[in-house]
């Protein structure tokens, strides 16, 4: 069963109830394994950027306690932090929570620079709303194991179709829409997944439906179904208009105009928040212009009236500042194939040249040749760096061992999702290039195949033919 979709709970100690207080939640907890040490609360500002702001923090005593709170306008997914682990905990406002923030087992591996999902030992009722997905949960866990041939065949939609039928008769009588929206949403991921008509999905889930902002379900849908649409688009009969849009003369209006005309995104909330998205992504490829998508994520910052429409644009724009030509690369600490660390910090006074590669992706492969012949005439003025950013380790490391003819420095980022967050790395073949004091200059950074060595030229003064 794949992590996400399972949040194993085990019933511990205390209690949770209604509380009377104003919008703010209480969290009693125990955390024995981890005294002494700083557990937060996390919310998200938005579920397109997955912005976080710490709500609450507070540092575990000798016997292992501690509280945290905050006030939970709508009833949303946070996390509970300690050092690099994480735990789910779904909040509703007025209530007081109780749970244990359990060690990781100790017979998987533990990566100490990437986050790390651990199980929350939460006491409550049946009724409580972190039970009930407990429960439903349990109930999907067994309905995969009984029909896993069936997902494997790709000939499980059938089935699907009748056991969210029984699932709607099971908790009929659950008044929670924020469960309900939950267990919806997750058969849609399922959907999307198992290669249902994109025409149904949209249909079923998004047409005619209210966007749910605050759901962690619903939103993990929704960047699931409308991820590269735009990019997407800007391929299909609708790409002059759209490229003529953002790229010749950036105008919120006649992109917004353009993709009324698909189906999907005819309702006009809908399409603003997937026209947001779009351009989020569209700022790292590097044919579209950085500056016009700015222009227009402020323009829309500027005028929409949908109040989580706004906080989206302004994290996006922050983002946007973070990783411009200027900023301070974001530094990390990621493993070479023997297990040894490197950061960006380390190679101060030369400059880094890195990229994010995927060795199953027949670009990153050529991209990969050519900047071989880069680093061959670079190599002494130049660190090259190339993250691994998909896959695991041991393919990692295979890949590696059967490339020695690339002879500069490969780390694995395969396990540090918070790396590839910082970079806003969302597919393989994005360029990084940054200064010998630790600033980006190119952000993306030229391709080796498109002309990276006219820049080295530039900056190195180099009249080699």
């Amino acid at each position: 069963m794949n992590n996400w979709l399972r949040q194993i709970v085990i019933i511990y100690f205390s209690f949770a109830c209604a509380y009377s207080f104003a919008q703010t939640s209480y969290i009693i907890g125990k955390a024995p394994d981890y005294k002494g040490e700083e557990i937060s609360l996390y919310g998200f500002t938005d579920l397109i950027t997955y912005t976080t702001v710490k709500e609450s923090f507070d540092t575990i005593d000798a016997k292992g306690n501690f509280e945290l709170s905050t006030n939970v306008v709508n009833p949303s997914c946070y996390h509970v932090k300690i050092n690099n682990k994480v735990g789910k905990l779904y909040m509703l406002t007025m209530y007081k929570y109780a749970f244990t923030f359990l060690p990781p087992d100790t017979i998987d591996y533990h990566n100490p620079n990437a986050e790390e999902s651990v199980d929350l030992m939460i006491h409550g009722d049946s009724t409580e709303l972190n039970a009930r997905i407990i429960d439903f949960n349990i109930q999907f866990d067994n309905f995969w194991q009984k029909n896993y041939k069936y997902f494997v065949a790709k000939k499980i939609h059938g089935r699907l179709d009748t056991f969210q039928l029984r699932m709607e008769e099971r908790y009929k009588n659950v008044k929670s829409n924020y469960f309900k929206t939950y267990m919806r949403y997750t058969f849609a991921i399922i959907n999307d997944n198992t290669g249902r008509h994109r025409n149904y999905l949209a249909a079923k889930y998004l047409v005619n439906h209210p966007i749910e902002y605050h759901n962690y379900e619903y939103m993990e849908f929704f960047n699931q179904f409308f991820k590269q649409y735009l990019q997407t688009m800007s391929s299909g009969p609708l790409g002059n208009d759209i490229l003529a849009s953002i790229n010749i003369d950036p105008n919120y209006k006649e992109l917004n105009k353009t993709l009324k005309a698909d189906n999907w995104v005819a309702n006009d909330t809908l399409r603003e928040l997937v026209i947001i998205k779009g351009l989020y992504e569209l700022y790292y490829v590097p044919r579209f212009s950085k500056a016009n998508i700015t222009a227009l994520i402020s323009e829309i910052n500027a005028t929409t009236k949908i109040k989580e429409h706004k906080i989206i644009c302004g994290n996006i724009l922050r983002i946007f500042q973070n990783l411009q030509a200027g900023a301070t690369a974001p530094d990390f600490a990621l493993p070479d194939v023997n297990g040894n660390l490197h950061s960006i910090a380390d190679y101060k006074g030369r400059y880094v040249y890195m990229n994010f590669f995927s060795p199953t992706s027949t670009e990153s492969i050529q991209e990969l040749k050519k900047m071989e012949q880069v680093k061959t005439k670079y190599g002494d003025k130049v660190i090259f760096i190339s993250i691994c950013m998909t896959g695991k380790d041991k393919e990692f490391k295979d890949f590696v061992k059967k490339n020695p003819k690339y002879n500069w420095l490969f780390l694995n980022g395969t396990n540090y999702q918070n790396v590839l967050d910082s970079y806003m790395i969302k597919a393989p073949n994005v360029f990084y290039l940054v200064n010998k004091d630790g600033y980006l200059v190119q952000s993306p950074a030229t391709k080796p195949s498109e002309g990276i060595e006219f820049k080295f030229k530039e900056i190195f003064k180099d009249r080699r033919r």
